[in-house]
């Protein structure tokens, strides 16, 4: 029987994972909260497009290239952790730096340090993203990788879901300390994660790069992993960009707002992707994701030209759902799709590409 066959998932380092991933997302909603009152306090909201087209670059091109320069790295010394490790540390100082910035900001003008921080902070944060998530290939076998992305789709997109009570949270503890929580966040979860998983899992993943024979990766993978990612991404950007500001344009009178009904739609998600993903392991991951593109298609439709309420809180629903099982199918696949040898630098495509329509969102709905 085969290794693939006989090994079993790894739940703590699964945990540990998660839990670097929630102090992702806790990270970006505080940046989203703090951002624009940054920018009020020092008098420098003219650069606020300046910052929101720069994070969609970097969210773009920074995942690819660091996952290039991890695989780089592996495979020339072995040590896969490097640009992990440079992400986690430059980040978490970012935060204590803007943190002392911010309280220093009534004693001096620190209103040209800011901007340029919150750039570096961006670069890092997506620094470990690619190579962190790439990690679940060493995590689990091919078959249960979706069983994985489930856990950690229930933690981002919950978190997500329940953005008003951690933009509470923020708010209760000031910014000073929202950035001193957040590097203590980011840098002691990415400390446990690499504890946890440098010793077993990167053994592992050496050994499986020295039995990799695939020296070259083909270009049709790499354009399979780019599409599922952009379709990823308009799924993702109709909810969270498009729908608040559509349904509440249209449907004022409705005592629900959109924001409410997307936080909504994102906490079926979280739950639904973790209740089905035991069920997409079993299945054809190539089925499920074409499937999901004709759902999200049909969806969308149904979103742009209803004129229904209902018609159109039912249609933000399968756009969820294709969502949702874009989601747990779309990493694995694309790493099922990759040499161990490119596996990062295709994760960091992928994980490129699905902020792709979220960034032209973003910018259009500011």
């Amino acid at each position: 029987m085969s290794t693939e066959n006989t090994r079993s998932l790894k739940w703590k380092e699964v945990y540990s994972l998660a839990a670097l991933n929630a102090a992702v997302v806790i990270s970006w909603i505080a940046y989203h909260e703090y951002q624009p009152i940054l920018m009020q306090n020092l008098g420098i909201t003219h650069l606020v497009d300046f910052l929101i087209i720069a994070k969609a670059i970097i969210l773009i091109t920074i995942p690819p290239l660091a996952g290039w320069l991890a695989d780089r790295i592996m495979k020339k010394n072995g040590k896969y952790m490097v640009i992990f490790t440079v992400g986690i540390g430059a980040t978490a100082m970012v935060f204590m730096v803007v943190a002392t910035l911010i309280g220093t900001s009534n004693i001096m003008d620190v209103s040209g340090i800011i901007p340029f921080m919150i750039v570096i902070w961006l670069i890092s944060m997506n620094l470990f993203i690619s190579p962190a998530n790439s990690m679940i290939e060493a995590f689990a076998p091919a078959k249960q990788l979706p069983i994985v992305v489930g856990v950690l789709f229930l933690v981002t997109e919950l978190l997500y879901a329940l953005e008003p009570v951690v933009v509470g949270l923020v708010t209760f503890f000031g910014d000073t300390l929202t950035f001193v929580v957040g590097g203590i966040l980011i840098g002691g979860t990415g400390f446990i994660f690499h504890r946890v998983s440098r010793d077993e899992v990167l053994q592992r993943k050496s050994e499986l790069m020295q039995n990799d024979r695939v020296q070259n990766q083909s270009v049709a993978s790499y354009l399979a992993i780019l599409v599922v990612g952009l379709l990823l991404g308009v799924g993702k950007a109709f909810i969270v960009e498009f729908l608040p500001e559509f349904f509440d344009q249209n449907f004022a009178g409705f005592e629900i707002s959109g924001s409410v009904i997307s936080f909504s739609i994102l906490g079926i998600c979280a739950v639904g992707g973790f209740l089905i993903s035991k069920k997409i392991a079993d299945m054809n991951l190539q089925r499920v994701l074409i499937t999901s593109f004709v759902v999200l298609a049909f969806g969308v439709l149904i979103l742009i030209f209803s004129g229904n309420v209902y018609v159109t809180i039912i249609s933000a629903l399968i756009i969820g759902a294709a969502f949702t099982t874009m989601n747990i199918g779309g990493l694995p696949y694309a790493i099922q799709n990759l040499s161990v040898r490119h596996v990062t630098y295709g994760v960091g495509i992928y994980i490129g590409a699905s902020e792709v329509i979220t960034g032209l969102f973003e910018y259009l709905y500011r």
